[in-house]
Formats: structure tokens, sequence, C-alpha cells
């Protein structure tokens, strides 16, 4: 079963947290202090579209999401190794025409064979 990447819940959040467009824009600063402590969410017509975070807040998320999606491609990998499809596909049938070609213009003598394991 694919996991969508859709949200499940929504984040929680109290009205102290809520702030207006104009008031953002008016009052950066202390919206900007405010994140520190804990996410601000902006409000424009009582639809909120913009959330500033602390910077330190922001890359602990994007690292964690980093980590989950290296999960998962390890999850479909290993899937893909159990069940399939279990079809052979020649080495050249991964490459582009150029990096074929590439390969192929190669001189298999460049590096010794001591050379190649050091």
């Amino acid at each position: 079963v694919q996991m969508s990447p859709l949200v499940l819940e929504k984040p929680v959040f109290t009205k102290d947290q809520v702030v207006s467009a104009t008031e953002a824009s008016k009052s950066l600063s202390v919206v900007r202090k405010r994140a520190k402590r804990a996410p601000q969410f902006i409000a424009d017509h009582n639809d909120i579209d913009t959330v500033i975070i602390d910077y330190a807040a922001y890359e602990e998320m994007y690292g964690a999401l980093q980590y989950l999606r290296e999960l998962e491609l390890d999850r479909i990998a290993a899937d893909r190794i159990k069940n399939g499809p279990h079809e052979f596909i020649p080495f050249e049938d991964t490459l582009t025409p150029e990096e074929l070609a590439e390969f192929e213009s190669m001189d298999s003598d460049a590096i010794s064979d001591e050379g190649l394991f050091e």
C-alpha cells in the first residue's frame, strides 16, 4: 500500500499564534521574535496562507523530511527486490546515448588492476 504524502492531521495552534497579514507586514520584527518561541500563522482574510518559523525548527523539519524520504526510497527498493518485477535490464539500457558513448570511449587499460583496487 503506497502512503500518500498528504497531511493526515492539520497542525494544532492557539489564537495567539495567528497574525493578520496586515499586522505581520507592519510589525515583522515582533512576529519574527514570536516565531522563535512558536510558529506564527499569517492569515489573509481569515485564511492562513503563510507560516513563519524559527530557522532551527525549519532545519529540524527539513532533516526529518529528508530522513523519511530516504526511508521511503529504501522501503520501495526493498519491496521491488522482494516482489519484482525481476526482469533483466542490460547495463547499456540504463545509460543515455551520451553516457553510453562516453563509457564505450574509455580506455579499459588506463588504470591497472592494482591501481583500481587500492
